[in-house]
């Protein structure tokens, strides 16, 4: 029997222009074994870990070896394709994370790279945006991402819930750091959030799913998406390889309650946030510092606040700067001027001293309209039974207690009862041209139809939440699949006209 095989082009940007066209870019005669790993941690994650490409390289001449090769460094873009009956396919696309070779000359002479896709960089920068105002998550996850890098495309669902507001709270941890200063010190509290956990806020407030796909592109699945995607991008009738298949009670969830936070714009400008500095911060003569502000309750700075029209610090009104740091020497507040970029719950302040002498800053506050989060309102839907096995939903972007309800109402009608738990779906590309063309092709979230008769699996349909590519020498290529249980509503999705109205079934 002929093995089919596919061809792999592996590519980087060494001199980071952009394409991967430059002499010495196409590495693919080099590679000797690749995995790559990416997906969720579990059904019900919202986003992703960080997915991994590890090539194993042949690195006789020292290509990749750091200190021998000036090219040879992190941070540098790669993507690998996969082609078969003549359609090219990107399986994944990220950067260089770290080049490890292989000590002597007469060894392997190999070299292992690590590369990560774009959640690598969600997780790292913090993708700070404005206030956003009667908007929904995919709007939320643009503005996020666009902060961050500049996708190759985007892929966003319409989001399911409106949020009056976005922007103004995270779920994150507080962090103290010091603010950025082009010159001097000082210090100051504010969120540091990184942009991951910011579109995880969206998406467990919509509960929706979030991406990067093979080609990298960041995509946003809303809850619908997979319900009512019936199309099976790959079917298995006992021709898989390997399976762990089992049915158990720990994913039961028979009682859910989701948490949102009602909030207000303000319709007069008050203080937002103010420097809280000991010593008094100096701006030296012709310098600029800037200094992070967190939006706080002044009256309970353990308060945050969102800021809608942020003003640029005013002189002598939100800032007063002297030529001594005792702050009763001469007034030199004249001789600085502000600037402001304003994000969602905090404002970089830019100070410039203008005059000859050093300016020691006394007082700084930033003015606008509060966005303020009244009590959480908490609900409940829950299901009668001997064991209470609880799952709380913490939704921040989510105003709407009837949006929580719904919410609640749609987790329990899902998780009250024990799902299959299908992992290590595993199948061999090279078996046959559908398993190639579908280890080429198949992406997360994509729905797969399974049967295997000795678990009694029949036509049972799943959503892949996470995925393992192995190909070895000799381009025999492995596909493992970890499957999610689809979810049904038992109805077609209703349209709006006057034949349906009265008719059909809707959904949340």
């Amino acid at each position: 029997m002929t093995t089919l095989k596919a061809t792999y082009g592996l590519y980087v940007d060494w001199n980071d222009d952009g394409d991967f066209g430059d002499a010495g870019e196409d590495i693919s005669a080099d590679w000797m074994h690749i995995t790559i790993r990416r997906g969720m941690s579990s059904p019900m994650a919202r986003f992703p870990t960080v997915g991994r490409m590890t090539v194993t390289l042949r690195n006789a001449a020292q290509t990749y070896s750091p200190p021998a090769t000036a090219a040879a460094r992190p941070r540098h873009e790669v993507y690998l394709s996969m082609t078969y009956s003549g359609t090219t396919k990107t399986i994944f696309r990220g950067w260089i994370e770290s080049l490890k070779p292989a000590s002597g000359t007469m060894r392997s002479r190999r070299a292992v790279m690590e590369c990560v896709d774009a959640v690598w960089l969600l997780d790292q920068f913090e993708g700070d945006i404005t206030l956003l105002t009667n908007v929904r998550a995919d709007d939320v996850i643009e503005d996020v991402v666009d902060a961050v890098y500049t996708p190759p495309s985007d892929a966003y669902d319409g989001g399911i819930n409106q949020f009056p507001t976005a922007a103004d709270r995270w779920a994150g941890q507080l962090s103290i750091w010091a603010w950025r200063a082009s010159a001097g010190g000082g210090g100051g509290v504010s969120q540091s959030i990184s942009a991951s956990g910011k579109i995880y806020d969206a998406c467990v407030s919509d509960w929706g799913r979030f991406f990067i796909s093979a080609a990298g592109v960041p995509t946003y699945y809303n809850r619908h998406h997979m319900p009512f995607d019936s199309t099976a991008a790959l079917t298995l009738d006992d021709t898989m390889v390997a399976l762990d298949y089992e049915m158990s009670a720990t994913s039961v969830r028979n009682h859910v309650e989701v948490t949102c936070y009602p909030r207000k714009i303000g319709e007069t400008y008050e203080v937002l946030g103010q420097l809280d500095q000991g010593d008094a911060p100096i701006i030296e003569a012709g310098e600029a510092v800037t200094f992070d502000i967190a939006f706080r309750d002044p009256a309970n700075t353990a308060v945050t606040l969102g800021g809608s029209e942020v003003i640029a610090p005013v002189a002598t009104t939100d800032y007063t700067c002297t030529d001594d740091e005792a702050g009763e020497g001469t007034d030199v507040t004249g001789d600085v001027s502000s600037g402001i970029t304003a994000y969602g719950d905090h404002g970089e302040v830019t100070l410039t001293n203008g005059g000859a002498v050093p300016a020691r800053l006394q007082e700084l506050r930033v003015r606008g309209l509060a966005v303020r989060s009244y009590e959480s309102v908490t609900v409940v839907a829950s299901e009668a039974s001997d064991v209470v096995q609880r799952m709380a939903v913490d939704a921040p972007l989510m105003s709407s207690p009837v949006d929580a309800q719904g919410l609640a109402d749609w987790l329990l009608s899902y998780y009250k009862d024990p799902l299959h738990d299908i992992k290590g779906v595993e199948i061999i590309a090279n078996s046959n041209a559908t398993f190639m063309a579908a280890v080429r092709d198949l992406d997360l979230c994509e729905r797969v139809v399974l049967t295997e008769s000795q678990t009694g699996l029949s036509a049972q349909a799943g959503y892949i939440y996470s995925m393992r590519h192995d190909i070895g020498q000799g381009s025999i290529h492995r596909l493992s699949l970890d499957l999610e249980q689809a979810y049904s509503y038992g109805v077609t999705r209703p349209a709006w006209d006057t034949a349906e109205w009265d008719a059909d079934v809707w959904v949340y």
